[in-house]
């Protein structure tokens, strides 16, 4: 009887730090699942530094550059073009202009000219006190999260297997046989389907690099060229993230392209949609994955595509989580049987 009340407490005192921690619950996911992704990275550093807080700090700085560096680039970038817009906006209207006959030739019919004060008018209406408060609030929410996301990853990375052990001493005695096959055919699991995610994200890396290198040859664009490899390596690092994903890299150099080189601008939409996005998610990722995990890649799939609709953003990452949980639990009544 005691052991029965003891384990109701257990089940209240879960719930109760689960209702009071579900609002942070997606970036200590995020934590949880890259630093577990990164665990054998970060264990090399270990070896070669002696020390795993300085190799866990190595193995966040990582992660963490190479956004950086992006939002950096895109900032400067996006200034640059604000300020050649205020100096001479003629010269961006007579883009557009280009750009609308462009697509007449294709049957279009489209004035883009001519709803820019509409646009201009519905934005000031909107941009108010009340706008500029929720927009200060979503800033700091998600400054909140990104620094609980760095500090979470580190604190994983460095004391990962102490909390494992932890974890493992407050499940009550009842369940820990049980507990223990879970875990172990969770963690085979898991192990499949971010091999298959990170093998993936690589091919995906690599056939962007490519295209855009291909592409900036054949346009004449130089940034596509001399920086082909780091584009590959960011979707790559993007790929590994679905909440941003490979359109954050594509879908801003095509803009940055759609006035002054509008075939290019189509052909990166396209590539990116096909190649970069619709290939990752819908074919490499079950295919490779199923080899590893022995999961039915319908069901990878579904996993995919059924999280973000059933949970909004957190599900990107619910939905797999949950479907590695429910076949662990399959295979342990399995092996019981």
């Amino acid at each position: 009887m005691e052991k029965r009340y003891m384990l109701i407490l257990f089940v209240i005192v879960l719930l109760l730090n689960l209702s009071i921690f579900y609002r942070i619950f997606t970036p200590l996911i995020y934590a949880l699942l890259v630093s577990y992704l990164l665990l054998p990275l970060n264990d090399y550093f270990e070896k070669i530094f002696k020390n795993r807080d300085v190799a866990s700090v190595i193995t966040v700085l990582i992660i963490i550059i190479p956004f950086v560096v992006l939002i950096w680039t895109t900032l400067d970038t996006l200034i640059n073009e604000i300020v050649k817009f205020l100096e001479n906006p003629d010269a961006f209207l007579n883009k557009i202009l280009d750009f609308e006959e462009y697509l007449k030739n294709f049957g279009v019919n489209i004035s883009f000219s001519s709803q820019i004060d509409t646009i201009i008018e519905k934005v000031e209406s909107y941009i108010n006190i009340e706008t500029a408060f929720d927009l200060l609030k979503n800033i700091s929410y998600a400054t909140l999260n990104i620094l609980l996301f760095i500090f979470s990853t580190f604190y994983f990375l460095r004391d990962g297997r102490k909390l494992k052990e932890v974890t493992d001493t407050l499940i009550p005695a009842e369940i820990k046989k049980e507990y223990l096959k879970f875990t172990k055919e969770l963690g085979k699991v898991l192990q499949g389907l971010f091999y298959g995610y990170v093998l993936t994200a690589g091919i995906t890396g690599v056939l962007a690099g490519t295209g855009f290198y291909i592409l900036g040859v054949y346009f004449n664009v130089s940034y596509l060229v001399n920086y082909s490899v780091l584009l590959g390596f960011l979707i790559f690092l993007f790929g590994l993230l679905p909440i941003l994903g490979s359109p954050m890299i594509y879908v801003p150099i095509a803009l940055v392209e759609i006035f002054s080189k509008p075939m290019l601008a189509l052909i990166i939409l396209i590539f990116g949609i096909i190649v970069l996005t619709y290939l990752p998610t819908f074919v490499l990722t079950p295919y490779i994955s199923e080899k590893k995990s022995e999961v039915h890649p319908l069901i990878i799939l579904f996993s995919f595509v059924a999280g973000p609709i059933a949970f909004g953003v957190p599900g990107f990452v619910l939905g797999p989580l949950f479907l590695c949980s429910l076949v662990a639990l399959y295979r342990v009544k399995k092996n019981e049987n």
